[in-house]
């Protein structure tokens, strides 16, 4: 599991002060990159399209607020994998759930690929088989 911590920005708000959602997505794509960073430093990309994201938005997020990401892999399949995300304000309160399915990607074929052996390794390094009932933000 990764945590990443960031503050909301100005540039984050929407008319109603709050965080707009499509920002959200830059959040736990912020998030993926960390997870991964580690990797691309020693092997070099692993190319990967994201097939599908979903958010649950629970409470807004304000200027300022002090955010914590939590990630984790939560499937990995042959050419697919999933990761699971909960975004924090700074009281501890959980204000978004949210889901990506990224799939191995071949950009000389244009096509879907296996997962490489080592990329698969790497990403069992952050799998959660199971949520338990404590929030993961615990396991960290």
């Amino acid at each position: 599991m990764v945590r990443v911590k960031l503050n909301v920005r100005y540039r984050d708000l929407d008319t109603l002060g709050h965080v707009n959602n499509a920002v959200y997505l830059s959040y736990i794509e912020h998030a993926r990159v960390v997870m991964f960073d580690e990797y691309y430093r020693k092997y070099g990309n692993f190319h990967f399209v994201i097939r599908r994201v979903e958010i649950d938005y629970l409470k807004p997020l304000y200027l300022l607020d002090e955010v914590e990401i939590y990630a984790w892999v939560s499937h990995i399949g042959r050419s697919s994998f999933t990761i699971e995300y909960e975004i924090y304000n700074g009281k501890g309160e959980i204000c978004a759930k949210a889901k990506s399915i990224q799939v191995a990607y071949d950009p000389m074929t244009k096509t879907k690929t296996s997962i490489d052996p080592i990329f698969m390794e790497y990403l069992k390094r952050y799998f959660v088989e199971s949520k338990e009932t404590s929030p993961p933000r615990d396991r960290c």
